[in-house]
């Protein structure tokens, strides 16, 4: 048998032992009441399993609730990243947007100033007296026609067509540039507007996340409180079974448990501040998936003496077990607020299901039964039949 399924049979071992009497009961003939008091107790245990019956299914809802909020907590953060990368998109692009508007501007303002100066070089040829006595669209050729010769003609014509196609293919270009920067503009734009409507519908399931989140904090609130009052109703009924069952001599998984809630052995706040169940060099352990700690006494390794084993807090011994698989003789003590200790391969066990166990009392040597690695204690601390890390509950 190893540790988990012995930690498993502690969980539901009470029936198995509902029905011994304690140490010293009276076997003789039953009081007139102890069958309505077995009665009794057998409706209380029904109720009671009912009631853990009812609180795992709330509580596996609970666990259901809390990793669906895993979910939706991870994806708020892929979509706060999407958001975050829109954002600095937007701010890029509207960078360039203003860029390509400024040079726009700047094209507008050459093309105005070339257009300025090619009127007034229009009004400087007309000032300078090349006038005609024919229409304005004639002056032109009035003053080709004033020519002194025909080089003369062909000179003037020369840098007027010049002059014109200069002033031409500049304005073009300018005209061909602003629409460029104008097309540049518009796909800027239209990049924008693809990102803006990116970030909007992130924005959406975004705010649909938060419902979704915020509607599973409140259901998971809900299980808590179910969870919370089948506590309160289970601790009732344990107690209220522990009772009749003392009245009965009878000896129990509740008896012992509400014996060692009285007793408050451990709590959260001990964390770090046990003993140790004796004193040693940690080893490595024999089985490499338990997740407790292997000591070899200092007494063992120095003279090779027994060494005493003791208690780590106040509790009540639940299971002496001999031979199991692995660990040899076992003993596992409750303390109370669901922690549990479990100490093994002893050969020597100086106590019984049932005793009442002081911070530091002897409960036993240690030994090698079970053991391959010589004389050790292999040493475990359980709450709510969870492993804890116990390393990190020892004193440090």
């Amino acid at each position: 048998m190893t540790i988990n399924r012995l930690m498993l049979f502690l969980c539901c071992w009470g029936s198995l032992l509902s029905a011994t009497p304690a140490l010293g009961a009276d076997r003789g003939r039953e009081p007139p009441d102890r069958r309505q008091l077995e009665q009794n107790r057998q409706e209380k245990v029904l109720q009671k399993q009912e009631t853990q019956k009812k609180r795992d299914q709330v509580a596996g809802k609970e666990r259901g609730v809390l990793t669906r909020l895993q979910e939706i907590e991870t994806e708020l953060d892929t979509l706060q990243t999407e958001l975050n990368r829109y954002k600095a998109e937007l701010a890029e692009e509207e960078k360039k947007q203003e860029h390509s508007q400024a040079e726009l501007q700047v094209l507008k303002t050459r093309y105005l100033d070339y257009q300025q100066r090619a009127t007034k070089r229009i009004i400087a040829i007309y000032k300078m007296g090349y006038r005609s006595t024919v229409t304005d669209q004639h002056q032109l050729v009035g003053m080709l026609m004033r020519s002194e010769g025909l080089i003369d003609l062909l000179t003037k014509y020369k840098y007027a067509n010049f002059i014109a196609k200069s002033d031409q293919k500049l304005l073009a270009d300018l005209v061909v540039q602003q629409d460029q920067i104008r097309a540049v503009h518009a796909e800027l734009q239209q990049h924008l507007a693809s990102i803006e409507a990116s970030k909007q519908m992130t924005q959406v399931k975004r705010r649909q996340l938060l419902t979704r989140r915020k509607d599973r904090q409140r259901l998971l609130e809900e299980y808590r409180t179910q969870r919370s009052t089948y506590d309160q109703v289970l601790k009732e009924l344990r107690q209220a079974v522990a009772e009749l069952e003392e009245m009965l001599g009878i000896v129990s998984t509740d008896t012992l448990t509400v014996k060692a809630e009285k007793l408050k052995g451990i709590s959260k706040q001990d964390q770090g501040k046990l003993p140790w169940p004796v004193t040693g060099k940690i080893v490595k352990n024999q089985n490499p998936f338990d997740r407790g700690i292997t000591i070899k006494p200092t007494s063992v390794i120095t003279e090779g003496q027994k060494a005493d084993v003791r208690s780590i807090a106040n509790g009540v011994v639940a299971r002496v077990i001999t031979s199991v698989v692995g660990y040899g003789n076992t003993i596992l003590i409750l303390h109370g607020s669901a922690y549990t200790s479990v100490y093994t391969h002893l050969s020597v066990v100086s106590v019984k299901v049932g005793d009442d166990v002081k911070t530091n009392q002897i409960i036993g040597q240690v030994g090698d039964s079970g053991s391959l690695i010589g004389q050790v204690l292999y040493f475990e601390l359980w709450h709510n039949y969870a492993r804890l890390d116990t390393h990190q509950w020892l004193k440090h």
